[in-house]
């Protein structure tokens, strides 16, 4: 199984990309030159994800609508060294003491299985960046799931609107010419400290109905919704590639 790697616009822009974690399914973690991905012929297939005692769900979709996205420069870089580079509706600020900060307002609506922005390219000035931070806007992040031993029912995960989220890299990350700086939210991660097939054999997670709630489970998943979401919404990678 592969997951698309928004290959489908291989352009020369230089890109911020919102996706799930590709590396979770054998794409290669290193620097590639555009001309060796593969041009998209159908949309990719979502990954299955899974609790950490092995109950696994097909994940259906997933999207997210960002707004009010900020990336710290790094390596010493201010506004004056990337302004003639920004692309139309990005812009940079820097207050005293502050590290310069490349702002794109939004929102932007994004599929994460494909990690395409809806109508729009994320453009990002070629640089060295360290941080991001953005704000979750209408709807937030969405996931919806089917039981993949009994597609009856599923679950749906979420992250509200107006959640705020923010994530540095271990070191900075050089972003060239036609390349991307990738988030990628690390989907093993959603439900990896969750018992959840323990929790459903033992009754503990209400049964009827085509769709269950994390929210719902006791014993010992109880909380499993709060848990859920934190995984969500920490459990993200930055990495830039030259595609």
């Amino acid at each position: 199984m592969t997951l698309g790697l928004s290959g489908c616009n291989t352009g020369t822009h230089t890109r911020l990309i919102f996706s799930l974690d590709a590396n979770l399914l054998g794409a290669s973690s290193g620097m590639a030159p555009a001309s060796s991905v593969r041009a998209m012929t159908s949309p990719p297939t979502p990954p299955d994800i899974k609790s950490g005692d092995g109950m696994r769900f097909h994940l259906v979709d997933a999207s997210v609508r960002v707004s009010d996205i900020r990336l710290e420069l790094a390596g010493g870089l201010g506004c004056d060294d990337v302004r003639a580079r920004l692309p139309e509706g990005t812009g940079c600020v820097q207050s005293e003491g502050s590290p310069a900060t490349v702002t794109l307002a939004g929102p932007f609506g994004i599929n994460l299985p494909s990690g395409e922005a809806s109508g729009a390219v994320m453009e990002l000035p070629p640089g060295t960046y360290r941080r991001i931070a953005f704000v979750l806007g209408k709807n937030g992040f969405t996931a919806q799931t089917v039981h993949a031993g009994d597609a009856a029912w599923g679950m749906d995960l979420d992250l509200p609107e107006g959640t705020a989220m923010s994530f540095e890299a271990a070191s900075d990350l050089t972003l060239e010419e036609g390349g991307s700086l990738r988030v990628m939210f690390d989907q093993d991660a959603w439900l990896k400290e969750l018992p959840l097939s323990a929790c459903y054999e033992n009754g503990d997670w209400p049964r009827p109905g085509p769709k269950r709630s994390l929210d719902e489970v006791g014993g010992e998943c109880q909380g499993a919704g709060d848990r859920a979401r934190d995984a969500i919404r920490t459990q993200v990678k930055l990495q830039t590639r030259s595609f």
